[in-house]
């Protein structure tokens, strides 16, 4: 594993834990209390399946055919999930949100690991790369802008929820994220 490759992975350890912190804040009283489990083994076959989510959750040896990274309490990946676990969230995470503007940045947050990964290679993000040799050849320069993005976004983010304030120029940064297609119907 090149340097870039290195480098990039920490950062995007980074962003992902402040993102489960985030959504943790936001959501968890309601999953813990839902009856309709959304977590299934299918998005834990995609974290084996991929070079870059192994190389990030580093728990391959972890993984049970039946179960996936499932168990009686939820996931056990920390990190290296598959961005569809960050970027799906039921009607009534948005339902219970207190106005449009917190529905938004929900749906913002579930957004950044997509756009930080986005166009890998053409239109490939980096978690559907199937080789490490691939990954070792990628231009990091793109996803580490895009990486940045995110990480900024993250941090307007964790400062609206502190203080209830979103300034004009934070609503632009909020703005460059890409949310995958399908999850951008409306709020």
């Amino acid at each position: 594993m090149n340097d870039d490759l290195k480098s990039y992975i920490k950062q995007y350890t980074e962003l992902e834990l402040g993102m489960r912190e985030l959504i943790s804040r936001k959501g968890n009283s309601l999953c813990s209390q839902c009856s309709c489990i959304c977590c299934d083994v299918v998005m834990c076959v995609e974290g084996m399946k991929s070079p870059f989510l192994r190389l990030v959750h580093q728990q391959a040896d972890e993984y049970d055919k039946e179960k996936g990274f499932l168990s009686d309490t939820g996931c056990m990946l920390k990190k290296g999930r598959p961005s569809v676990c960050y970027e799906y969230f039921c009607d009534d995470h948005f339902y219970y949100q207190p106005d449009e503007l917190h529905a938004k940045v929900l749906k913002i947050i579930g957004a950044l690991i997509f756009h930080a990964t986005r166009n890998a290679k053409g239109n490939i993000p980096l978690d559907e790369i199937m080789t490490e040799e691939e990954l070792d050849q990628l231009d990091f320069k793109h996803l580490n802008n895009q990486l940045q993005e995110s990480l900024k976004a993250m941090e307007i983010i964790q400062s609206f929820y502190a203080d209830g304030t979103m300034p004009e120029k934070s609503h632009q940064d909020l703005k460059r994220i890409q949310i995958a297609e399908e999850f951008q119907q409306e709020v």
